[in-house]
This record gives structure tokens, C-alpha cells and sequence, in this order.
């Protein structure tokens, strides 16, 4: 057992993993394409809800304290970044006090570059965080304008440099391709950006069009155009190409990274670890059983400050099938893909085998390929690879 410079008691031991994510629902305003819970606050909301996510994290606790020891934590949002430092530094002191956190462990923030200076950074490594995630989307002034984002090409400049000054060399940033009115030079563009600032991790998200945004209005009522499926495939497939081109390994269907540069945390969602989702709406996979959080946030104040119950609303132990399910749809998004010995080792059924005249055909058609004993997607399979999961689940 170790003491960090806070005090606390950070242990290093032999139980099993958990991985924390914490939800923080405040932003300063509401992206277009953004389906994430969240809500512009003010300082008496914010204030609630925090000592209402440190009870949460009191009464999970009893739950996972005495079994698991914490091998990354996950701050996200909405914009954590948003908020005064101490929130960030009070959560993570109640994390440490009420759960055994790993010595070794992740910890990531997500920042919108608008929205961090020095002390912020500064205040975030004192209290443990070592990765941060940084959201650019674009280096087009007129689409960041588009989406609702709130800070400049500019702005990302400056926060890299700060974090950098600190001696942070874990560092991911995130961008948008296939959103409205952007082109293949855009996309170029950021792309080559991102690498010319040495980025270790980048995320590359094609752009989804999710049901309550501001983006779903506007398409639906023929406001905006969104680009054609041929546009998104070449702007797909450039990134792909040249990530590979400069030493990126593509780890999931949509994370490149560096070597050492992998997010554990993220890999816990894929290999369908153990995971604990802490706050407004937040998921968790425990054991072979998903649950979650309410949206409400009148809801989740009720329970935790009237009758101190945990504020889940939603629990279902996965059956076989669905486990299988989530093996072959998990697995197949990652760089190792499906790993068919500890598939018929966890099912008790050898899945080349019952599936193996689709299999043939997808491995044909150069969708799929067997290396190792894994089943693993090719770049035209991770393009269509919703229906290779809906064929090989049917």
C-alpha cells in the first residue's frame, strides 16, 4: 500500500478490475449532433449534483470496494472541462477515498479546448488524471460553427500546448467525418493537422444522426444535406490509410494509436469487461448483467438525497444468446477481432464450425479473414460491419 501526495490510499493488489466512468451532464451549450444527456446549469445545479454523485460513489462502493480494485477511471460528458477545477479534484478524491484505486491506473478527462487553461490543467494532474482527451472535430472554422462547437482550431492549439507543458504526453483527440457540407480536403486537412501536432491517439467517428438532436431537425426538414455514403467511405478509408502510413495501429473501428497509446478504459468496453457507470445516465456491465442510471435529473436527485437509493432504473442479466451476441458485435469492431477458441471455450460451441458457409462467402467477398484462430473484419468489412453482425447473429 502506497500514500499519494493527497493523503489518500491508493492501493495496488490482486482483485479484480473495474473500470469507473463518471458522467458530468454540464456544458456550456448543446452541440448539433450531440445525444448525450446533458444541460446547461447553473452554479446551484452543478453544486447538487455533485454531492449527489458523491453519495452514488459512497453507497456503489459498499457494492465493489471489498472484490475490485479500479484499474481506470473515465471522466466524461458532456464537458467536464467546463466547470470550476474542484469539481473534478473532489470527485476524484471521493473515487480514491471510497474505492481501491490501482497505482497503475488510467485516468481521463474529456476537455473541450475552449474551455481549459493552465490552472485547470495543472489542478487535474494534481488530483490524478494522466490522459486527456481533448474533442477537435475539425480545423473548418464554418463546420465547427455548423455543429455548435464552441471553440476555435486556435483554441486546440493552445490547450495541446498547455497540457504538453506539464509533461502529459497521453493525449487523444476526436473528429467528426460525413458531417454536413464537409469535404475530403476538410477531412485531409484535420487529419494531417492532428499528426503535424503529434497526437498519440486520435478517434475518428463517422458522423451518426441520433433522434432529439438539433442535426435530426435539420435534416429531416431538408435544412441540410448530409454527404453522400461514397464521400464518407473515401474520407473513411483516407484516414485509415494514412494513420497506418505514419505508425498508427487501428485498435478499434474507429481509435487509432501509437504504440503504448491504446486507451485501456476503452478496450474494457470491447472485451466486455467489468465496468461501473457513475452519475446522470450512466451504463454499467457488471458480471454479465447491464444496467443503468436514469435521465432525469429531478429523478436522480430524489433518490439519492431522499431515500439514499441508488439511482438505477434499468437491470438485465444478459441470457446466452445475447452474450454471443455481443461477443461476435464487440470483438469484431477491434484489431484482434474474434477470438474463436475463447468463443467456444465461454459457449461450449465452435462458431467457425456452425457458421462456416457464411463465413466462406464473407471471407470470399474479402469482408472478413482467419488469422490466428481470430476472425477478423478488412478495411471494406469495417465499412459495412452492422450487416456482417446481423448475418453472423441471425
Amino acid at each position: 500500500m502506497s500514500i499519494n501526495d493527497t493523503g489518500l490510499n491508493i492501493v495496488e493488489n490482486n482483485k479484480n478490475n473495474l473500470s469507473i466512468y463518471v458522467h458530468i451532464p454540464f456544458c456550456n451549450s448543446k452541440c448539433a449532433y450531440c445525444s448525450f444527456v446533458s444541460v446547461v446549469g447553473n452554479d446551484e445545479e452543478k453544486k447538487r449534483y455533485f454531492n449527489d454523485l458523491v453519495t452514488e460513489i459512497k453507497l456503489q462502493s459498499k457494492n465493489y470496494r471489498q472484490f475490485y480494485s479500479v484499474g481506470s477511471i473515465y471522466i466524461g460528458g458532456g464537458t467536464p472541462s467546463c466547470l470550476d477545477y474542484y469539481y473534478i479534484r473532489d470527485l476524484l478524491s471521493s473515487i480514491y477515498k471510497n474505492f481501491s484505486v490501482k497505482n497503475t491506473a488510467e485516468i481521463t478527462i474529456e476537455l473541450n479546448p475552449g474551455t481549459i487553461d493552465k490552472n485547470k490543467v495543472r489542478e487535474y494532474i494534481l488530483s490524478g488524471v494522466n490522459r486527456f482527451s481533448v474533442g477537435l472535430q475539425s480545423t473548418n472554422p464554418k463546420i465547427l460553427k455548423s455543429m455548435g462547437r464552441t471553440h476555435t482550431p486556435e483554441d486546440f492549439d493552445s490547450a495541446i500546448t498547455t497540457i504538453r507543458e506539464f509533461g502529459i504526453k497521453n493525449i487523444s483527440a476526436d473528429m467528426i467525418i460525413g458531417y454536413p457540407k464537409q469535404t475530403l480536403t476538410d477531412v485531409k486537412e484535420t487529419l494531417m493537422y492532428l499528426i503535424s501536432k503529434d497526437i498519440p491517439h486520435i478517434s475518428i467517428y463517422m458522423l451518426q444522426v441520433e433522434d432529439g438532436t438539433a442535426l435530426k431537425k435539420m435534416v429531416d426538414n431538408n435544412a441540410i444535406a448530409l454527404p453522400e455514403e461514397d464521400l464518407v467511405i473515401k474520407m473513411y478509408n483516407f484516414v485509415s490509410e494514412v494513420l497506418a502510413e505514419r505508425g498508427y495501429t487501428r485498435y478499434e473501428l474507429s481509435n487509432f494509436a501509437k504504440p503504448t497509446f491504446e486507451s485501456f478504459h476503452n478496450k474494457i468496453y470491447w472485451q466486455r469487461k467489468d465496468y461501473l457507470g457513475l452519475g446522470l445516465a450512466a451504463h454499467s456491465y457488471i458480471s454479465g448483467t447491464r444496467f443503468s442510471n436514469t435521465e432525469s435529473m429531478e429523478e436522480y436527485t430524489r433518490l439519492l438525497e431522499t431515500v439514499e437509493q441508488l439511482p438505477t432504473v434499468m437491470s438485465k442479466t444478459l441470457t446466452i444468446e445475447e452474450k454471443k451476441e455481443e461477443a461476435i458485435m464487440l470483438s469484431l469492431r477491434t484489431a484482434e477481432g474474434l477470438d474463436l477458441e475463447a468463443y467456444t471455450a465461454e459457449f461450449g460451441e465452435n462458431f467457425l464450425a456452425k457458421k462456416k458457409s457464411l463465413i466462406a462467402k464473407l471471407i470470399e467477398a474479402n469482408f472478413l479473414k482467419l488469422v490466428n484462430n481470430h476472425l477478423v473484419c478488412t478495411q471494406k468489412g469495417f465499412l459495412v460491419l452492422n450487416q456482417i453482425v446481423l448475418q453472423l447473429c441471425s
